[in-house]
């Protein structure tokens, strides 16, 4: 079993995920003054939906990269 620390929306990790267990992750981003606000909604299997915080980019690049390795980090256990 894989466990992941996911952060809540302020920043801590309180939510342990067993990575085997994700059913869905779906990406949000926002534009803001200080750049790219990118969101993960992660639902696992049993649990409601869970928002966890990718970060904030200057670039839509940087973001795309961030999500990328978010995934990546998913998928393989960090």
């Amino acid at each position: 079993m894989r466990l992941l620390a996911l952060p809540d929306m302020s920043g801590r990790p309180t939510f342990w995920v067993n990575a085997d267990h994700v059913a869905l992750v779906q990406r949000h981003d926002a534009r803001g003054p200080d750049g790219v606000h990118v969101v993960a909604e992660v639902k696992v299997d049993g649990m409601p939906l869970f928002k966890t915080p990718v970060g904030i980019f200057a670039e839509l690049v940087d973001a795309d990269t961030a999500w990328t390795s978010f995934l990546e980090q998913l998928q393989h256990g960090g």
